[in-house]
């Protein structure tokens, strides 16, 4: 009897060893997770939140060293916005997915947390822990208004075109960023392709008759001479819109922020 009973206490202590094993294992994965000093931390821009989100890394980051793209995976991560409050539940869907379209907007700067794995894709992509909107640039609304000013204009110039080319070469006062943001913004608004180049870097790919001056599939935007004030609230550049050797207008232009809104005023139009 003693023998089965020593065999018996034997047997409680080696089974509440393994249970007081597991639940400290469990503390320590649970400590883990609510521990955020685990993860990397890195800031970005938000360039769409179309088929998920899409940020380009700050230059000095690590993460842009991997990639100047990056797909946000959003499942199961905390979201703030831009006054620190956790994003309500409302705005997931019923698979637990963030709907984007609600809580970020192209331009959006924001404060990423995450596990520091990154899939070596193009664009590459993470799984976010927790992510904060901390500010907006206005500079790509600005220059978008801009841009959509002249497309609204004259519409018989946009018949028919799958494609829109914007001229970026001399947009040096913008960063990276900044221009994969206005790109995109204009790819969600028009819906058709967008492509960057020159006029004869468009010519070269076939795209624009040199001979006959004329873009077939799309139309060719140019802004030029741009100018951003200190205060990154007025924008002065000159634009054209052109599809044929007779089919081109363009202007100065002049966009102002007020009240959260940018204004566009038009000097020196020209119609060719």
């Amino acid at each position: 009897m003693k023998r089965m009973g020593l065999i018996l206490l034997v047997f409680l202590v080696i089974v509440g060893s393994l249970v007081g094993c597991n639940l400290i294992s469990e503390g320590i994965d649970r400590g883990k997770e609510n521990d955020l000093s685990q993860y990397q931390v890195f800031e970005a821009d938000v360039i769409s939140n179309k088929n998920g989100l899409l940020v380009t890394p700050d230059e000095d980051s690590l993460e842009r060293s991997s990639s100047d793209k990056i797909y946000v995976g959003l499942v199961g991560a905390k979201v703030y916005d831009q006054d620190g409050n956790l994003v309500d539940e409302d705005m997931y869907d019923k698979d637990g997915n963030l709907v984007y379209d609600d809580v970020f907007k192209s331009g959006d700067r924001v404060k990423i947390t995450y596990d520091g794995i990154i899939l070596e894709s193009y664009p590459a992509q993470i799984s976010a822990k927790k992510v904060e909107i901390i500010g907006h640039n206005h500079i790509v609304d600005g220059i978008f208004a801009v841009i959509d000013d002249i497309y609204q204009e004259d519409g018989a110039l946009n018949s028919g075109i799958t494609m829109i080319a914007i001229d970026t070469s001399e947009w040096t006062s913008l960063t990276k960023a900044e221009i994969y943001t206005i790109l995109a913004m204009a790819k969600e608004n028009y819906e058709v392709e967008i492509v960057q180049g020159t006029f004869e870097e468009l010519a070269e790919q076939g795209l624009i008759d040199e001979d006959n001056l004329y873009f077939e599939k799309g139309i060719l935007i140019k802004l030029n001479d741009i100018k951003i004030n200190k205060g990154r609230d007025k924008i002065n550049c000159s634009i054209q819109k052109w599809r044929s050797g007779l089919g081109a207008i363009g202007w100065d232009a002049e966009a102002k922020l007020k009240t959260g809104e940018w204004k566009t005023t038009r000097d020196n139009m020209w119609i060719s």
